[in-house]
């Protein structure tokens, strides 16, 4: 995995993991956030890995899927 794809991957990983502990917690609105936060990261570095160039600069999910 290129450094850029595995940066965004490992943050994208956190965040979902962040978001898991604060379900148990029920904290939705974080759960909601964070879940947003880990599917944005995760596009991010499956773009930059499969298009082999920088994510565009958006937090439109539609546009970097």
């Amino acid at each position: 995995m290129r450094p850029e794809a595995e940066n965004w991957w490992k943050q994208a990983l956190e965040d979902l993991d962040s978001a898991k502990k604060n379900l148990k917690i029920k904290k939705y609105y974080l759960v909601a956030f964070l879940s947003q936060q880990a599917a944005e990261k995760a596009l991010k570095a499956l773009f930059i890995e499969l298009k082999r160039r920088l994510q565009p600069k958006t937090h439109n999910l539609i546009r970097l899927g």
